[in-house]
């Protein structure tokens, strides 16, 4: 694992900004209401929605403005804690755990290329981001956060500053 500064920032309600190195990457929008979690992001002034799909909407697609999808998930088991995903022509394998706390992680085979999880930094809460230096695609770290928000958000509160710093 390399060692890279990603910064999430929270802008607004459910308005998310992504920066790696003090360079804005891009936005995630997430919209929620008690029937559905919807989400738009921007990368590099390319345009993804974030869609759930299936009978449960455990499963996740990413299309661009094109229609094309760009990565789709499915559960192995409905009750399972692991994902695959399709993405660029491979299956990846997300997993929850617990390391010691509530980790995310995505594995390319038995490498694991990105992960966000929660640590403790001077005694506060704060977001651990690890990446393998050959990742290049930001598109997973959108996924990851949309995905993650949700426990950062419980476990921090809703005035949380991330700090998303990959270790090696």
């Amino acid at each position: 694992m390399a060692i890279n500064l990603k910064n999430w920032k929270k802008i607004g309600e459910g308005n998310y900004s992504f920066s790696k190195q003090e360079n804005r990457i891009g936005n995630l929008t997430i919209k929620s209401n008690v029937f559905e979690r919807k989400a738009t992001f921007e990368i590099e002034n390319q345009l993804y929605h974030i869609k759930h799909i299936g009978f449960w909407k455990n499963n996740i697609e990413i299309v661009d403005t094109q229609g094309n999808i760009v990565l789709k998930t499915e559960t192995e088991k409905w009750y399972s804690n692991a994902t695959i995903i399709e993405f660029e022509g491979k299956k990846l394998k997300l997993i929850i755990r617990n390391n010691p706390l509530v980790e995310y992680a995505i594995l390319d085979g038995e490498t694991e290329i990105l992960s966000y999880g929660l640590d403790v930094n001077d005694g506060k809460v704060a977001t651990r981001i690890q990446t393998e230096s050959n990742n290049q695609s930001y598109l997973l770290d959108f996924y990851l956060w949309y995905l993650f928000v949700p426990v950062a958000q419980e476990n921090m509160g809703d005035d949380f500053t991330f700090l998303l710093l990959s270790t090696a």
